[in-house]
């Protein structure tokens, strides 16, 4: 990927001050300030590399811009207004009006578009073998198996036929694409390949503070928020069963987030209370994507020339295929939140400020299940609650003017529905064993129902407590010192308690006027940190047939006998930095920093760790007081090892 940004502003600007008039202060009534010019960008390849969020214009071209500012003060009342506009994708406009220190209020709209990431999959096709892979032909189809892969089933028009494996034909059913069966398990396809994904996103935003004469000891607040997101983004699917298909394609995006805030502080001599209430509501007014589902297949079975109207003996391990038509996926569903905050400071003699505070929120998130597929089961069927509790406090105190302690700690408890969940699979037919085994594979003609209990892993408790220290060792040098301890209690017995010792310090220095100097360190120990304690490791002695096909299913003989933990989070996380600035004059600094940062973890059975290294040089030069230029570098180097080898799914 090659790109590059060029842009040229300033071509023709100017500034205005005009005074009309002053009030007893001497202050002016009325000032201006505008500023035109324009702007140019040029982008190669792809946009989102340099321009990921949008300034200066969204596309390739040039277009003027401009800038207002404007003040009135008049008779206690001050009105201040900014508008800056880059392009119909960038830019935003604020307005300030006080009313003789009464009413304040701040409004603002904004406007930006962030360009998104476009995977084309192509890195999948690494897994399919060409199609001359396959050596069977229509008049003489071989066994599927492992090693004999048939090439793509092509686009078919709905309802023709369409050949299949081995030659065979059957009717196509409308919309579905492609399947790849036997060997190459793995594949993707970009159904949206020329599409170009991007997000805009509006804002409004008005705060409003109101004090009353009568009552000078409360000032009330009001703030009400919108934003709109709008646009496409990617959303990728994936069929399994003998085929891990993965498609992309393009999703619509049409949000609306509404804030509605109020609350109260009042001052009390040495007490500081604060109350806010705020209600959220989230829409999204866009229908979701829909994608076909690949049929299922037995691994190793023969692919049946009757297919599309014979269910198979697969089919009770799956919830949907192509048959139940287009089916929906990556739907976002509306929610309400609803938080209550308080906060209150205590100035205690002796340089002692105490602050404690409370936070409450309680978020519905609505689903909807799919009737004859999946449902809630039980009164709460359609809305999902989470409630979030915490308790807060800090105590600063300082002794002299050389050191300052500072004791807290926050109390959290976080309550999240479990779900029953009921699910119909597909019906199926009675076959003759499949495959290269036997009873194993052949399964009661009958719909299976499941109705498992889904157990929230975010339910816990949270206890988080901490030290703080700042020393001033000389004049222009301090020691900070740190102590952090935190404990996390799931509800979830698979992923129990973990607890996090973190030890933090760092000096702070500047030996000469121009040399300033940081160096620090920070030590963690995890205990049982967040992994699946059952993730890999089939003693081979339990089952000695894992071929596909050979032997009893996956589910009772290989997976539910895994032994072994995995990870990718550490139990020891070491990292330092160093830095240094060097300003021989207030026009220019040289800054120079080195960060490294070692993690490992002790698995059951390996080892985890990474290694990252992340020195940079920064250059600051301001020629005038209108103009300022920097020069970056920054290097990167992470290396991450574990013992596992991971194994390729066959299907």
């Amino acid at each position: 990927m090659k790109g590059y940004r060029a842009w040229l502003t300033g071509i023709a600007a100017c500034a205005l001050l005009v005074p009309l008039s002053a009030d007893a202060d001497g202050d002016k009534s009325f000032s201006a300030a505008l500023e035109t010019g324009a702007t140019a960008i040029t982008t190669r390849d792809d946009i989102k590399k340099v321009n990921e969020y949008t300034s200066l214009r969204s596309n390739n071209g040039v277009n003027p811009y401009g800038k207002v500012d404007l003040k009135v003060h008049q008779s206690g009342v001050v009105f201040e207004g900014s508008s800056r506009y880059m392009d119909s994708t960038d830019h935003d406009h604020n307005a300030n009006l006080d009313v003789k220190r009464v009413f304040r209020t701040d409004f603002s709209y904004s406007v930006l578009q962030h360009w998104l990431d476009h995977d084309k999959m192509l890195y999948l096709d690494a897994a399919v073998p060409p199609p001359s892979s396959y050596t069977g032909t229509a008049a003489n189809p071989l066994p599927l198996t492992p090693n004999n892969v048939p090439a793509f089933w092509y686009n078919p028009n709905p309802g023709t036929l369409t050949p299949a494996y081995g030659g065979s034909a059957s009717v196509a059913p409308a919309g579905y694409t492609a399947q790849q069966i036997g060997r190459a398990s793995v594949f993707g396809e970009d159904l949206t390949p020329n599409a170009v994904f991007s997000v805009k996103r509006t804002e409004w935003t008005s705060k409003s503070d109101l004090t009353l004469p009568h009552l000078p000891n409360l000032t009330f607040h009001f703030t009400y928020r919108n934003e709109d997101r709008k646009g496409m983004e990617q959303s990728i699917s994936m069929s399994k069963c003998t085929s891990c298909h993965v498609t992309g394609q393009a999703k619509d995006i049409n949000e609306n987030t509404r804030d509605l805030t109020a609350g109260v502080t009042g001052k009390f001599g040495l007490l500081t209370v604060d109350y806010s209430f705020m209600n959220r509501e989230f829409r999204e007014n866009a229908a979701p994507p829909t994608t076909y589902y690949d049929p299922g297949l037995s691994p190793g079975a023969a692919f049946p020339a009757n297919y599309y109207t014979a269910p198979q003996g697969f089919d009770n391990r799956l919830l949907y295929d192509y048959r139940n038509g287009l089916v929906r996926f990556d739907d976002t569903p509306d929610s309400s939140k609803n938080s209550h905050v308080a906060k209150a400071k205590v100035d205690l003699p002796g340089n002692t400020t105490f602050m404690a505070s409370y936070v409450n929120a309680s978020v519905d998130s609505n689903k909807t299940g799919e009737p004859g597929t999946f449902s809630f089961n039980g009164a709460n069927q359609t809305k999902l609650t989470s409630n979030y509790d915490a308790y807060g406090g800090k105590l600063t105190t300082t002794f002299g003017r050389n050191l300052t302690i500072t004791l807290r700690g926050r109390a959290e408890k976080l309550q999240d529905d479990d779900v029953a969940l009921m699910f119909d699979t597909l019906p199926l037919t009675a076959l003759p064993p499949t495959g290269y085994g036997a009873a194993p594979n052949q399964f009661t003609p009958t719909t299976a129902s499941l109705t498992p209990t889904r157990y929230s892993s975010l339910t816990r408790d949270t206890l988080t407590a901490g030290l703080d220290t700042v020393y001033r060792i000389v004049p222009r040098t301090t020691l900070r010192l740190g102590y952090d301890y935190q404990m996390i209690d799931r509800h979830l017995e698979d992923f129990g308690e973990t607890s996090t010792h973190t030890v933090k310090a760092s000096l702070n220095t500047r030996p000469t006027r121009t040399l300033s100097a940081r160096a620090a360190f920070t030590y963690k120990v995890i205990d049982n940190p967040y992994h699946n304690p059952n993730a890999a490791l089939t003693n081979a002695t339990l089952n000695t047939a894992t071929t596909v096909g050979a032997g009893p299913t996956y589910g009772t003989a290989l997976y539910d006998q895994r032994t072994a933990d995995l990870t990718n989070q550490p139990e020891r996380v070491a990292e330092g930095v160093l830095s240094s600035t060097w300003s021989p004059s207030p026009r220019y600094s040289l800054t120079a920093m080195y960060r490294i940062k070692d993690e490992e973890n002790s698995l059951t059975s390996s080892t985890w760790s990474q290694t990252t290294h992340s020195p940079g040089i920064t250059v600051w030069y301001a020629p005038s007081n209108k103009v300022n230029m920097s020069l970056s570098y920054n290097y990167l180097n992470q290396v991450s090892g574990t013992a596992y080898c991971q194994g390729w799914y066959d299907g």
